[in-house]
């Protein structure tokens, strides 16, 4: 259906997330050939309804976003930008509560002090006076972090704690969930921290920039595992330069790791050995990063059939591993399940009882690792030729896969199924 009427007015896509997001709603409409009304009709939403959510004038729904998407043939692409555009707006809105708060409890101020100043300084609705109260509501509700500053004094030091937190909270997130439903609210929090890190100034720059650089250790760590590798290897670019200006001596041996466990995942054992081995040799590192270091050296080395490297590594790990699980601790189970996976490789008889003792004790709130793990222990079923205990494993793991839609457990059953099917 050809397009009539006038030519549409240009947008800004860079002028916010829901401006993005109204934009990219626009661009697939007239790929598709379709006017408003056509859309319309199609959405069951009104033609105004749909250009005023293209213009960034009304605040996109799910309901709204999952039918444009569907009928648009985007493939999820408007729901994935969905997140950052509704956190967006619900920031906003609760920035004008907190305005609207702050003038009424500083009204009282206005009539007593009116005789002793002008209203430029004291009167709380003046655009100026109303902001400024604003500003300072939201951080006393703990919104600090929305508002963008423009001097390195305006920055709330305790933004630091906060960003930590939120990651932590994020990480629980997305190991009982999965990565989908996070990347693009993760990527506008980056986009908030890089705004205060360009602004500060002295050791309150170096923490935001450590911070900054843990933020994009994790978005490439949830671009791999939505299957987005160009995304994976920009933002964990981003992370070795954030860590190395910021001396993080831990985040440059992480995502050194990282690249090792996905040379690992494209079958590359001389790439993954170096990367790991490297990453194991960054000094002034803590025990927990030093044994997930060697976890993914003994990976690599598994891969490459060098059993001795492969056990020393293995052995390396259980000496740093911990007894709180969490995410991205390394545990003795934790351990073991990687040690299991080593033994696919070499010796995959020995892997299926390592899996079956890792998986009895897998901790509930870690459930996109433990499908990852229950479809390799299917895989290993399939190795030595026990063909249904290896579909009854792998219809477990689908079932965990579909939940947190991991690319990579989608990855291993896919090997599966041509296993099965060889």
């Amino acid at each position: 259906m050809a397009t009539r009427g006038r030519p549409p007015s240009p947008l800004d896509p860079d002028a916010s997330h829901c401006a993005r997001l109204g934009a990219e709603l626009r661009e697939h409409r007239l790929e598709e050939g379709l006017t408003l009304q056509a859309l319309g009709d199609l959405t069951g939403y009104t033609p105004q309804h749909i250009s005023e959510v293209e213009r960034a004038k009304t605040g996109p729904t799910r309901p709204f976003i999952a039918a444009c998407d569907r009928e648009l043939n985007a493939c999820g692409a408007l729901l994935d930008l969905l997140p950052a555009a509704t956190h967006e707006r619900d920031t906003q809105r609760r920035e004008r509560s907190a305005a609207r708060r702050a003038a009424r409890d500083l009204a009282p101020l206005r009539c007593e002090a009116h005789s002793d100043a002008g209203d430029e300084d004291l009167d709380p609705t003046n655009r100026r006076g109303l902001l400024g109260a604003g500003a300072g509501a939201a951080a006393a509700l703990g919104l600090g972090a929305a508002a963008t500053p423009t001097q390195a004094r305006q920055i709330d030091p305790e933004l630091v704690s906060y960003w930590t937190g939120l990651l932590d909270l994020f990480g629980r997130h997305d190991a009982a969930l999965g990565p989908r439903d996070l990347l693009a609210t993760v990527r506008h929090e980056l986009g908030r921290i890089t705004e205060h890190r360009q602004i500060a100034r002295g050791e309150l720059r170096t923490e935001l920039m450590r911070v900054e650089a843990r933020w994009a250790e994790f978005a490439s760590w949830l671009s791999n595992d939505a299957g987005q590798g160009r995304s994976r290897d920009v933002w964990a670019d981003r992370a070795l330069w954030l860590a190395h200006e910021g001396d993080d001596r831990d985040i440059i041996a992480i995502v050194r790791m990282r690249q090792g466990q996905w040379a690992v995942q494209e079958l590359d054992a001389q790439r993954a050995v170096a990367f790991a081995e490297e990453a194991l040799r960054v000094s002034g590192t803590s025990e927990q990063t030093r044994a997930r270091c060697a976890l993914r050296a003994a990976h690599g080395h598994a891969l490459a059939g060098n059993v001795s490297a492969c056990q020393r590594r293995l052995a390396y790990a259980y000496e740093g591993a911990g007894s709180v699980s969490s995410p991205g601790a390394v545990t003795p189970t934790d351990v073991r399940a990687n040690e299991a996976r080593c033994w696919m490789w070499l010796q995959p008889s020995k892997a299926i009882p390592l899996y079956e003792s890792a998986l009895r004790e897998w901790p509930r709130d870690r459930t996109r690792d433990g499908g990852l793990h229950q479809a390799r222990l299917a895989l290993a079923c399939a190795a030595v030729g026990e063909r249904d205990r290896a579909k009854a494993e792998g219809l477990k793991a689908l079932a965990i896969a579909r939940s947190t839609k991991s690319n990579v457990a989608a990855r291993e059953l896919r090997r599966l199924r041509e296993t099965l099917a060889a």
